[in-house]
C-alpha cells in the first residue's frame, strides 16, 4: 500500500486542492514511526485502511449500507482513520483529543466543508470509547480499529506484546491488572464488533484470543489439563 498516494487521492477526492497536501501527508505518515510506538505505527495505519477496503465489499454484501451513502461514508471514515492515532503517547490521557484538534487545524487550513469536519472529529473522538459507537460510521470505524483482536493467534500475540512495549513504564503487576481489565471489557460485551460483516469475520477468533489473554494462571493450568 502506497500511503502517500492514498492520502493525496483522498484529499483531492474530497475537494481539497492545496499543493501542501502531499507534504502534510508525508509528515503525518512519518509521525507514526515516532519514538515510543510499537503497535500504533504505520503498520497499524495500513492495517486499518486495509480493513476499511475489505469492509467496502463486506458491508455492501451484508446489506448494511444503502448505496446512496457509500462514497461519502467510506471517505469520512478513512479520513478519521488517518488521524485517529496521529498523536500517541502511552503516558497521556488525551491522545484522541489532540489528534482531533490537529485534524481540525488541517481541515480548516485546507477548507474542508464544515459538516465533514464535524463528522470526522466525532469519529476520532469515538476511538477513545469504542463501546459507545452507535451510528454506522462510528461502528465501522471502531470495527476497523479493533479488527486486530480477531487476528490469527500469532498476530494477536505480536499486537499484545507491542502494546506491552508501549507501556514499558508501567510496573508488571499493575500492567497485568490493567490490561486484563481492558481486554475483559471487550470480552464482556454482547458483541465485540458492531457491524454484521465484522462479527461474522472476526468475532469468534477475537473471543478465543481475549479468553486466552485474560485467563488466570489457574484457568490456564486447567485448560492444559483438559486438553
Amino acid at each position: 500500500m502506497n500511503l502517500q498516494d492514498r492520502w493525496n487521492d483522498l484529499w483531492w477526492r474530497l475537494g481539497a486542492t492545496s499543493p501542501e497536501i502531499p507534504a502534510t501527508g508525508a509528515r503525518l505518515i512519518a509521525e507514526h514511526d515516532g519514538p515510543g510506538r510499537y503497535y500504533h505505527t504505520r503498520v497499524h495505519l495500513e492495517d486499518v485502511l486495509t480493513k476499511l477496503d475489505w469492509a467496502k465489499t463486506a458491508l455492501v454484501e451484508s446489506s448494511e449500507l444503502p448505496p446512496a451513502e457509500r462514497g461519502m461514508l467510506f471517505d469520512t471514515v478513512e479520513l478519521a482513520l488517518w488521524y485517529h492515532d496521529l498523536v500517541y503517547d502511552a503516558k497521556a490521557k488525551d491522545n484522541e483529543a489532540q489528534s482531533r484538534d490537529l485534524f481540525l487545524t488541517h481541515a480548516g487550513y485546507f477548507k474542508l466543508p464544515g459538516a465533514l469536519r464535524e463528522n470526522v472529529a466525532r469519529l476520532i473522538d469515538i476511538t477513545a470509547h469504542h463501546k459507545d459507537a452507535v451510528t454506522l460510521d462510528e461502528r465501522l470505524l471502531t470495527d476497523c480499529d479493533l479488527a486486530i483482536l480477531g487476528a490469527p493467534p500469532p498476530a494477536f500475540a505480536r499486537y499484545d506484546a507491542n502494546i506491552r512495549k508501549e507501556y514499558a513504564h508501567v510496573p508488571a503487576a499493575a500492567y497485568r491488572m490493567g490490561r486484563r481489565k481492558v481486554l475483559k471489557g471487550f470480552l464482556d460485551q454482547p458483541s465485540i464488533y458492531k457491524t454484521r460483516a465484522f462479527q461474522q469475520a472476526f468475532e469468534a477468533q477475537a473471543r478465543l484470543n481475549l479468553s486466552a489473554a485474560t485467563a488466570t494462571p489457574l484457568q490456564r493450568l486447567l485448560r492444559r489439563f483438559h486438553k
